[in-house]
């Protein structure tokens, strides 16, 4: 499916949604889901409660859209991890559009999983390490998805973690991951490396095809873990963590055969940053 049309798709469909939620929200003096804490909402990229609806469905639908698009069986019983689920933006909206998978949940931030285990009694999640392996079963899922981790993790870590999605997800199953790449970088939301010049960062990426940016207050933040305020902010980060900017050319070279094909690269489809790297278990 090309990216023009699935950011169409996508955007019209995003488009109908939130006018609906505006309509009940003008209509009614509640909203009718879980809401995060604030503090939670803003550490995983929403800056309000009408942010954290509105980006959930932007990331949330091109990734529903590219696996109903390869078939997987989202209105049935299957399996489904969510990788890194933060506070819940797309597993609000999955588990509403499509409530019949069983759906799991980790992430590496111990208060992320407080609030999902709190707010979505039905969904199985734990508080997961910053390196493999995942406390599942082999071939257990028919499919994973994760927003915005592999745009964060050090290129080294990357393959690791494949391998170990490969190991969770059942053969012929999808593993839908989003990464950050010429897009993003045009738009300035990359790696601050490039910030000022973008069109010169994106010559430069297609040279080298990834570059790695650790944040400057990581090592900071990490020592001060045990302070309520200061430590939260990278809880649960043991190792190197920041920005990771990819072209496709270094996807399909470097993460094919850690256990799955690489089927497509959706480009710039998630929240008009993020590309989709669409995998399929071998």
């Amino acid at each position: 499916m090309p990216a023009s049309e699935l950011s169409l798709i996508t955007r019209f469909l995003a488009k109908k949604l939130v006018s609906g939620f505006q309509l009940a929200i003008g209509k009614s003096p509640f909203v009718d889901f879980a809401v995060p804490p604030y503090d939670l909402m803003r550490r995983t990229s929403a800056k309000s409660l009408w942010d954290y609806y509105q980006s959930g469905l932007r990331t949330y639908l091109p990734i529903a859209v590219l696996a109903e698009h390869e078939g997987v069986r989202l209105r049935s019983s299957i399996n489904v991890l969510d990788f890194g689920c933060g506070v819940g933006r797309q597993l609000l909206h999955f588990c509403r559009e499509y409530p019949c998978p069983a759906y799991f949940a980790c992430d590496v931030q111990p208060r992320h999983l407080e609030f999902i285990q709190r707010a979505y009694p039905h969904v199985t999640a734990y508080t997961s390490g910053f390196a493999p392996p995942l406390a599942y079963d082999a071939n257990h899922f028919d499919m994973v998805y994760s927003v915005s981790v592999f745009s964060h993790l050090h290129p080294d870590d990357h393959v690791p973690w494949l391998r170990e999605l490969s190991r969770v997800v059942r053969p012929g199953g999808y593993a839908f991951l989003t990464i950050e790449g010429a897009t993003a970088m045009r738009r300035r939301m990359a790696t601050k490396v490039w910030h000022e010049k973008p069109d010169e960062g994106v010559a430069v990426l297609d040279r080298d095809g990834v570059r790695f940016a650790e944040y400057d207050d990581l090592e900071w933040h990490k020592a001060h873990e045990d302070d309520k305020f200061a430590g939260a902010k990278y809880g649960g980060i043991t190792g190197s963590y920041g920005n990771t900017v990819m072209t496709p050319a270094y996807v399909r070279k470097h993460w094919s055969g850690a256990g799955f094909d690489v089927k497509s690269i959706v480009e710039g489809v998630i929240d008009r940053r993020q590309d989709v790297v669409v995998l399929r278990k071998i």
